[in-house]
């Protein structure tokens, strides 16, 4: 799997439907998957599927 570092470019807040939340911070770093059909998955205490318009560029973190 290929993993990359992005940078958050706004505040964003995901709800599951038990409570859990994850909240991104702008201008934060975040671990992600690579894109694909314009999602990436955040890798945190939760793997979560986001919108890849939410992160400006990317750089490789992994590759295995």
């Amino acid at each position: 799997m290929r993993t990359f570092e992005r940078i958050c470019i706004e505040d964003y807040t995901v709800r599951a439907e038990n409570g859990d939340t994850l909240t991104l911070r702008r201008g934060e770093e975040y671990i992600t998957s690579a894109e694909r059909d314009g999602m990436v998955t955040v890798f945190s205490a939760f793997w979560v599927p986001v919108p890849a318009a939410l992160f400006a560029g990317a750089r490789v973190f992994t590759v295995m």
